[in-house]
């Protein structure tokens, strides 16, 4: 049982001492209001000071009444902004203060009125930095979920947006906020993923990537059914489309579930694009992801043990770089590309005014380098580099990329143009297994293919898209 307030103010105040002992920005301020004894409790580093002046103490110190249960006058009669669930115990209020509220302590009543006067220190809205576009919204998430909420809130005018909370992690108690909309979400599918979200147990949370692998249903594959955006018009097409979105307080990151493979080639600019082009560049991305997961295998499998499949001028190039370097074209092929992720590693982990220099500068003068000595091939260190390259464009699969892209190498070298095979049908499984609240991942390719060439492979134009489906299987007339 949670420990309750006390009716005494000098005893709440003992316990409020003795739990912030050690915290600085701690403040219990003694206040007299209508004439009785009252306190102020607050994180202060946590709360906007001229906030809770100008609409908290300034109408207290006028307050002159002579109702004998101040407490309830208070919370009845007064425009005061506060809370409207009264704190009644410790437990409680240790949260609050924590969370940048402010408690109101009258002696005599063993409750507390609890004042949203929020005023962390938050940065503010920034422009997107992984999913940058040419035409649209210029903003994106911020740390802050409050701010995040009125974003989503402005772009979707819906009474039947759900936005709902809930504190997660044993110590850090981070704010979760599930989004969807009861016209176009399965209620099923919402209440699942509400119940995942109250089971996930863990002590801490400070990212959402803590808590999609609890919302992920798929195991043993390479891609998941969980998407991510920092764009606040990206997730609010998802909620309209029946996904659900959440986001976790203090992380720019927003979750959407369920994810599909092909939103995975999609860019917020190819809606705003003339369809031909926009439907060129799709394609050129399913090509890019080609050429990112099976070109320095193909390019193994062709060369090493299918070189009639080969022009003759480009065989000769091959093989006489090959001649002039120690290892075999399948370790050439994983150790430039373990290379090249350990240049990128670094690149990123540096501060930014030099990662990006170092990079570039580590690629060109390792690459000469290792080329000139007759470490590596050129051929090799350009088909290799070429399939990183084209990793970058689409962003969302690079981890699973470069894990299929060893495989491919590895499955070419041992195995030749069976390995290649076996390879392709790993990939395939990978994107077959996975399952998305009860929805296929390549959908789009079988279940619903009408969409397939107008919002999928390729893009139609918007009078041909008028009409969509969300996932509760309505149309749509408003996407």
């Amino acid at each position: 049982m949670e420990k309750l307030l006390f009716e005494s103010l000098d005893k709440n105040k003992a316990v409020f001492d003795k739990n912030f002992e050690n915290a600085a920005d701690y403040f219990f301020k003694p206040v007299t209001v209508s004439g009785k004894k009252a306190a102020i409790v607050m994180c202060e580093d946590l709360v906007d000071t001229i906030k809770l002046w100008q609409i908290f103490m300034e109408p207290l110190n006028n307050l002159k009444i002579t109702d004998n249960n101040l407490f309830d006058y208070i919370f009845d009669n007064t425009a005061i902004p506060f809370n409207p669930t009264v704190c009644k115990d410790f437990r409680q209020a240790m949260f609050f203060l924590t969370a940048g509220f402010a408690l109101l302590l009258i002696d005599g009543e063993s409750r507390a009125l609890v004042m949203a006067v929020q005023g962390y220190p938050s940065r503010g809205v920034d422009k997107p930095t992984n999913e940058s576009n040419l035409r649209g919204s210029k903003e994106s998430f911020t740390d802050t979920g409050r701010k995040n909420m009125g974003m989503i809130r402005r772009r979707i005018r819906s009474n039947n947006l759900v936005v709902k909370t809930l504190q997660s992690g044993s110590k850090t108690k981070t704010e979760i906020t599930v989004y969807y909309h009861t016209d176009y979400c399965p209620q099923e599918m919402a209440e699942k993923v509400m119940d995942k979200l109250k089971s996930i147990d863990l002590p801490m949370i400070f990212e959402s990537g803590y808590i999609s692998p609890f919302i992920d249903d798929t195991k043993g594959s390479l891609f998941q059914s969980v998407g991510y955006t920092e764009r606040p018009d990206t997730l609010c097409a998802k909620i309209c489309e029946g996904k659900i979105g959440i986001i976790v307080d203090g992380t720019p990151f927003a979750i959407y579930y369920p994810s599909f493979f092909h939103e995975n080639f999609t860019t917020n600019d190819d809606y705003t694009q003339r369809p031909y082009f926009a439907s060129f560049i799709r394609l050129i991305r399913y090509f890019a992801f080609f050429i990112a997961v099976a070109l320095p295998g193909f390019y193994v499998a062709f060369t090493s043990f299918a070189p009639q499949a080969v022009a003759n001028k480009l065989l000769f190039l091959v093989y006489s770089s090959q001649n002039a370097t120690p290892l075999p074209l399948f370790a050439e092929a994983v150790v430039i590309t373990i290379l090249l992720e350990i240049i990128k590693e670094a690149g990123l982990r540096l501060p930014a005014p030099i990662g990006s220099s170092v990079s570039i500068v580590s690629a060109l003068i390792i690459g000469d380098a290792a080329v000139n000595a007759g470490l590596i091939g050129s051929a090799m260190l350009i088909v290799c580099a070429l399939s990183t390259i084209s990793s970058f464009i689409v962003p969302s699969f690079y981890e699973a990329v470069i894990i299929l892209r060893l495989i491919f190498i590895i499955c070419a070298g041992l195995f030749s143009i069976p390995g290649l095979a076996f390879a392709t049908l790993y990939l395939l499984v990978n994107i077959i297994i996975v399952n998305s609240a009860g929805y296929q991942y390549a959908d789009i390719f079988y279940t619903n293919r009408e969409m397939i060439f107008k919002d999928g492979i390729t893009k139609a134009s918007w009078r041909n898209m008028k009409t969509n489906y969300d996932l509760k299987g309505i149309k749509n007339e408003n996407r």
